[in-house]
C-alpha cells in the first residue's frame, strides 16, 4: 500500500485543532506522514508540539514534520488540506464595513455578495499559487478545501488548473441538528434552545435525523427530511410546526430559515445569518422577528498565536487528558472523512460536497458549483444527481451560482468588468452608482494584499 503523506497549509488555524482529533481517532491514518504548514515558527512549532504528543501517547506511528515552505512539504503528498485565511479576523470585518459605508447591511459578510467578492479578491491568488506549486509538485494528490469563500475559491480552481480538489463545508450537519432540536430529537437539554452562532459552531447532530440538501455553499435546500431510525417521512411535520407554533419555539439562529419556509415551503441551509446573505426579500419587520444579526465577528476566535497554542499544549495535561482531547467531536470532522474514504476502498456515500454541477442538480447550469451529497471512492469523488430544485427557489441559487463564478474569474485574471458586473447582479445592491463606488473601495482596501488587481 502507498505511503499517505497528508499536508495542512494554513496549520496555525483553529481548526488544525479539530483536525487532529479527527486523524488520531481512525486506524487509516496511522503510519502516515503528516505535513503542517505555517508561515510563523514559533506557531509551527507549538502545532508540532500537540500533534507528536498525541501521536505518543496514543502510539499511532504518525511521522510529524513542520514547515514554514510549503513547497518542501508537498513533495510526494496524498492529500493536502487548506485552512489559509488572508488576515481574516480584520479583512472579515472591514468587510461588514465597506458596505455599511454604501447603505448595505450584510449578516455573513464572507461568501455571497460584495463580501464574498472581497474574499475571492484576497484568497483565490493565493489559492492559485498554491495549486500551481502541486501540479508541479505533487500532481496526483488531492487538494480538499475547508477555507472561504469556498465556491468561489473552488470555482476559480476548476477553471485554471488541473489539480484534483473538492470542497468541504459543516453546514449539513448545523441545520440537521436544528431540525432534530425543533422536533424533540436531538436528545440535548432544552437550553440549547437559544444557543448562539459560535456555540453552534461547537455542536454536532445527535445523529437522529436524515436530510438530503442540495444547492449552493451556504445555501442549500433541504429536499427530504426522514427520521433515522425509521425513515418516516418528517418533513410533513416540520411544514406543519413551521407554520403553527410561535416563532420563539424555532431553535435560535433558524427562525428567519422558518419564515422562509413558511412562504417557499423549503427548509434551506445552514443557518440564518448564513442564508440571509442569498435571499433577497427581508425587510426590518422580519429582521425584528426573526432574530436575524450579523455574525458576530468581534467574538469569532480566528487564528491562534504561539501562546494560545501552547496553552493547548499545556492543558491536555497527562495521558489521560490526551484520550480524553481525542475523544471530542467537534467541529470540521467529516472533512477527514473525505481522505479517509479514499483509502478504505469500495464506495462511501458522503452528505454534502463541493463540486461543478455536471447536471447534479438538473435545473442548474454544469458550470455552476452546488453542494449536494457525493459518492467517494478510491482516487474519486463524484456526485449523486438529486433532480431539480423547486421551481420557486432554483433561480436563487442559480443566479448566486453565476455571480460565484464572475467574482472567481474576476479574482484569478483581475478584471475590473468582471467584479462589476458580478456586483451588478446582487440584488442587495440594484444601482450602478453603488456598486462603483463600492467596488472602488474593495479594491482599494486590497491594495496591501497579493492580488491580480494590484
Amino acid at each position: 500500500m502507498k505511503h499517505i503523506k497528508i499536508v495542512l497549509i494554513g496549520s496555525g488555524s483553529q481548526f488544525t485543532e479539530f483536525f487532529l482529533q479527527e486523524l488520531f481517532k481512525y486506524e487509516a491514518f496511522s503510519a502516515c506522514t503528516l505535513a503542517l504548514v505555517d508561515r510563523r515558527p514559533k506557531r509551527l512549532a507549538q502545532e508540532v508540539k500537540l500533534a507528536k504528543t498525541l501521536n505518543r501517547v496514543l502510539g499511532w506511528q504518525v511521522n510529524v514534520q513542520g514547515f514554514t515552505d510549503r513547497r518542501e512539504a508537498l513533495q510526494d503528498a496524498t492529500f493536502i488540506y487548506c485552512y489559509v485565511a488572508v488576515n481574516s479576523k480584520e479583512a472579515w470585518a472591514q468587510e461588514f464595513a465597506l458596505c455599511q459605508k454604501h447603505g448595505i447591511n450584510p449578516y455573513e459578510a464572507y461568501t455571497a455578495g460584495a463580501p464574498g467578492l472581497g474574499m475571492a479578491i484576497r484568497h483565490v491568488p493565493v489559492m492559485l499559487d498554491i495549486c500551481a506549486d502541486i501540479e508541479a509538485i505533487c500532481p496526483e494528490a488531492w487538494l480538499i478545501l475547508d477555507n472561504n469563500p469556498l465556491a468561489k475559491i473552488l470555482a476559480a480552481l476548476v477553471k485554471y488548473t488541473q489539480v484534483k480538489c473538492v470542497g468541504y463545508c459543516n453546514g449539513h450537519e448545523m441545520i440537521v441538528m436544528a431540525l432534530e432540536q425543533l422536533l424533540g430529537l436531538a436528545g440535548r437539554d432544552q437550553s440549547v434552545q437559544n444557543a448562539d452562532p459560535i456555540q453552534r459552531e461547537f455542536m454536532v447532530p445527535a445523529g437522529n435525523v436524515d436530510v438530503l440538501l442540495a444547492g449552493v455553499n451556504h445555501l442549500q435546500w433541504a429536499l427530504d427530511i426522514r427520521e433515522t431510525a425509521t425513515g418516516v417521512d418528517l418533513y410533513p411535520k416540520v411544514r406543519r410546526m413551521l407554520k403553527e407554533i410561535d416563532i420563539e419555539r424555532v431553535p435560535a439562529g433558524y427562525r428567519f430559515i422558518a419564515e422562509i419556509c413558511r412562504r417557499f415551503d423549503y427548509i434551506c441551509s445552514p443557518a440564518d445569518n448564513h442564508v440571509g446573505d442569498y435571499i433577497w426579500c427581508i425587510d426590518q419587520s422580519t429582521e425584528r422577528r426573526t432574530g436575524l444579526e450579523p455574525y458576530p465577528v468581534d467574538q469569532w476566535f480566528g487564528g491562534r498565536d504561539a501562546d494560545a497554542w501552547a496553552e493547548i499544549v499545556a492543558g491536555i495535561g497527562d495521558d489521560e487528558g490526551v484520550r480524553a482531547f481525542i475523544a471530542q467531536r467537534r467541529l470540521g470532522w467529516m472533512s477527514l472523512q473525505i481522505a479517509r474514504y479514499m483509502l478504505t476502498g469500495g464506495h462511501r456515500y458522503f452528505p454534502a460536497l463541493n463540486l461543478p454541477n455536471s447536471g447534479a442538480i438538473a435545473n442548474l447550469d454544469d458550470d455552476l458549483i452546488v453542494e449536494v451529497p457525493g459518492v467517494i471512492g478510491p482516487d474519486s469523488v463524484k456526485a449523486v444527481n438529486v433532480g431539480p430544485l423547486p421551481q420557486a427557489v432554483a433561480p436563487i441559487c442559480q443566479l448566486h451560482g453565476a455571480i460565484t463564478n464572475l467574482a472567481a474569474q474576476a479574482a484569478a485574471t483581475g478584471s475590473r468588468d468582471m467584479a462589476l458586473q458580478a456586483l451588478l447582479l446582487d440584488p442587495y445592491i440594484h444601482s450602478i452608482t453603488r456598486a462603483e463606488r463600492l467596488l472602488d473601495d474593495i479594491l482599494a482596501y486590497n491594495q496591501q494584499y497579493d492580488t491580480r488587481f494590484n
